[in-house]
């Protein structure tokens, strides 16, 4: 046990490393060609145009004009047509979305090993559980990443978070612990293969202008969830059990299914602009 004493900082270390494909992403990563336009980058935005169309062995026009570049609208402005009459439904719809996702994502995961302990599960169970049920999260967002083109990411999340949903009300009541597993495995199957449609979903939802401040605006909130998830699992638990915590998880995850169903536009074969008017 004395050579892997410091174990954990290797494993932190090495979690780490991804960070450096930032680097080669900020490079390679081309900015959006209708922000660009709208910021008075119009050379700019040909450029990336052109690279698209080489890649799918298409001819580019060539660039003719300038575009005039257009009044920025500051951040105070941002947050005050997010709120606004024609962006309000939109708006909070993302907000509740991504609460009830990242609230069940949080309680989900965080607790995970310690509820299967308290069931009954033995330390070497309930991770070799946690694990099995953690391996399912990469099917699920590979199938959902297939499911948002082919059905449309509205379709997607409404269907995975139905599903999550029903996953987590198996996982209340269901007492052998092969149910638990397979109940399990569903739930973070399901969960991530949300998050998957939910990031995809998000940025389409509002005007370009608007895009990054809806989207981080929409994540930030979630945010709230992920903090308060573990919280409220602690306090919890001990008067309401295992089947409370996933009986509440269900109720939260039913709330952002019925939140996207209502509220949420369409993108199915959508332009920004008839999406912007289906509001």
């Amino acid at each position: 046990m004395q050579r892997w004493k410091n174990g954990w900082r290797w494993a932190l270390g090495l979690t780490a490393c991804p960070v450096v494909m930032l680097l080669w992403w900020r490079r390679s990563l081309p900015e959006s060609p209708r922000w660009l336009v709208g910021s008075g980058q119009g050379k700019a935005a040909h450029r990336v145009l052109c690279g698209i169309e080489k890649s799918m062995g298409v001819a580019s026009p060539v660039y003719e004009a300038e575009v005039a570049l257009s009044t920025q609208m500051p951040m105070r402005g941002q947050f005050l047509r997010l709120m606004g009459a024609e962006l309000r439904r939109v708006t909070v719809m993302s907000w509740v979305l991504w609460l009830s996702v990242t609230f069940s994502y949080y309680a989900f995961f965080s607790w995970l090993p310690t509820l299967l302990i308290a069931r009954g599960f033995t330390i070497t169970h309930s991770f070799g559980f946690s694990i099995a049920i953690c391996v399912a999260q990469i099917p699920g967002y590979f199938s959902a990443g297939f499911c948002n083109e082919y059905f449309g990411r509205k379709a997607t999340v409404v269907t995975y978070l139905a599903a999550a949903m029903l996953s987590a009300v198996a996982m209340a009541f269901v007492s052998t612990s092969g149910g638990i597993l397979a109940a399990g495995i569903l739930l973070s199957f399901f969960m991530n293969g949300t998050f998957a449609g939910v990031y995809a979903y998000t940025p389409e939802i509002f005007p370009t202008a608007l895009r990054a401040t809806g989207m981080g605006t929409a994540s930030a909130i979630g945010r709230i969830g992920a903090i308060t998830a573990p919280l409220l699992i602690g306090a919890l638990y001990p008067s309401s059990g295992f089947a409370g915590v996933f009986g509440m998880t269900a109720l939260i995850l039913l709330a952002g299914a019925l939140c996207i169903l209502l509220l949420g536009p369409s993108t199915v074969n959508r332009s920004l602009e008839e999406i912007k008017d289906a509001y």
